[in-house]
């Protein structure tokens, strides 16, 4: 118990240096792009990132299935299970690999009947698109590799290699960009390099880290393993599915019926959100790990407990984080990416406001997958992915009237995305353990009830702080926002999960 309280510990801290390396690339790297680039060539960059997307539906799934099963293996000391599963997990891994490649080769080809991409951008676009498949296809392999960091909760590790692909995603890029050209090709194969390197660190931790009786070799192919994977991996590809119909699909229509500057907006927006939940992770990731042994050691108590706790500390965190981030808008967007952004705020708002849910409804997630529960959340979620794709292209093709009907997108995005993730995956964890309806219901309320309070704060105190200087109306909006966090915690925390909050960095 001591170990791992030290090694809960440990990936704490590890997890600040990795949100620290995040938000200094964050507060550096979009801006740069969009002032290298210019805001209609960088909107092109989220739509190579897109297809990423729709691409990690197949393979992530099996990550995730191989996550689950492997993991379970290792608590039960049932190593050849173990190996079975990694080793096959490879050979789908390389399979998918070549099939996808033939097929996305010729999406490429033909990208600009898919996209809306300027005829100056098309070559370099195309190149960018090339680069960042494969990159994504090096960073699959790296991924299985790491699975066995995470079954031994060495997030310590695995946010050693999140470092290295942020920093060096950076400085590669601003390399390029300096030596060469100001290039949207470079984004692409700054990312491909970064991989690389990420991969070459996974194979050194895995052989280094990796169980001793855990063995890699072509002849532990397991069909039974195979046929396991496959099954778990179908119903969260179609979830995943959904997903991308939710949380991507309003960058594509607004990329194909407006274009690329109102998408580079709405992408350098995700972007923001896309950070404020790695914020999340810092906290959030370190239960993943806890969940899946506990459920492998039958101790479902703990599950229980500590998926409903942590869940609403986490949707508290990310509520105060998103509220002041969209109350605070016009200030944060003019220091961010300058007074042409300002403009658009309320596109902010609609954007980040479905985070805390996101980030509270992925514990639940953590148990779900625990218990290998997947098809209902898949069903249901390409279900309410497919109603949301209908709404946003009916809005478009027969109410567009300019740049209002993107506030229409969004906000149907928004409302999709909450039922989604937090009363979906409530609903399911509802059903592993009954009678804890009431209180997902509950935590719902106050987490909405912070994110409103924050974000009409912000709203009220933003004219206050608009005409300050950066360097004096930062640390106001940063003390703001610790306060604003100290008292959301004691209002709507309990003191027990307060002090399991505190325990994380102090223990006495």
């Amino acid at each position: 118990m001591v170990n791992e309280k030290k090694q809960v510990k440990r990936n704490l801290y590890f997890n600040i240096f990795s949100l620290l390396a995040n938000v200094i690339v964050g507060v550096l790297y979009t801006p740069y792009l969009v002032k290298s680039l210019g805001i209609v060539a960088y909107g092109i960059v989220p739509l190579a990132l897109i297809i990423n997307q729709y691409v990690s539906v197949l393979t992530g799934s099996l990550t995730s299935a191989l996550t689950r099963f492997y993991t379970v293996s290792i608590q039960r000391k049932e190593y050849t299970e173990a190996s079975k599963f990694l080793t096959t997990s490879f050979v789908m891994i390389f399979c998918l690999i070549i099939f996808l490649f033939a097929f996305l080769f010729l999406l490429i080809r033909d990208v600009d009947n898919v996209f809306n991409i300027p005829v100056d951008l098309l070559k370099s676009s195309k190149l960018l698109f090339f680069f960042t498949i494969c990159s994504f296809f090096i960073s699959l392999l790296s991924s299985v590799f790491n699975i066995t960091l995470y079954a031994a909760n060495r997030l310590d590790y695995l946010n050693v290699i999140k470092i290295i692909r942020t920093s060096f995603k950076l400085m590669l890029v601003f390399c390029l960009f300096e030596l060469y050209d100001h290039n949207i090709a470079y984004v692409g194969l700054a990312n491909l390099l970064t991989e690389a390197i990420i991969l070459t660190f996974s194979c050194y931790l895995f052989f280094k880290y990796s169980e001793s009786s855990v063995k890699l070799n072509y002849n532990l192919f397991d069909i039974q393993s195979l046929r396991v994977l496959f099954v778990m991996s179908i119903w969260v590809i179609i979830q995943q599915l959904g997903d991308t119909m939710i949380y991507r699909i309003d960058n594509v229509f607004i990329n194909k019926y407006w274009s690329s500057k109102e998408s580079g907006i709405i992408g350098a927006f995700t972007e923001l959100g896309t950070y404020t939940l790695i914020i999340a992770g810092v906290i959030s990731s370190l239960f993943g790990p806890l969940i899946l042994q506990a459920y492998s050691r039958n101790e479902h108590s703990v599950v229980q407990q500590m998926t409903i706790d942590r869940s609403l500390s986490v949707g508290v965190l990310l509520a105060v984080i998103v509220g002041m981030l969209c109350g605070f808008s016009p200030i944060i967007l003019k220091i961010w990416l300058g007074e042409g952004f300002v403009q658009y705020h309320w596109w902010l708002y609609l954007k980040l406001f479905t985070i805390p849910f996101f980030a509270a409804a992925g514990v639940f997630a953590f148990a779900a997958r625990a218990w290998n529960r997947v098809k209902m959340p898949a069903i249901y979620t390409i279900g309410i992915g497919c109603l949301n794709l209908t709404f946003v292209w009916l809005i478009v093709k027969y109410f567009n009237f300019g740049q209002i009907t993107i506030i229409y997108i969004l906000l149907i995005c928004l409302i999709a995305g909450i039922v989604q993730s937090y009363f979906l995956n409530g609903l399911v964890f509802t059903s592993l353990y009954q009678g804890t309806k009431k209180i997902i219901l509950i935590n719902f309320v106050k987490i909405l009830s912070v994110l409103i309070m924050v974000s009409i704060i912000g709203f009220l105190l933003t004219p206050l702080f608009q005409n300050f200087n950066p360097l004096v109306s930062l640390p106001i909006l940063a003390l703001t926002g610790l306060l604003l966090l100290v008292l959301s915690f004691k209002v709507f925390l309990t003191k027990d999960q307060l002090n399991a909050m505190i325990a994380l960095v102090y223990n006495k």
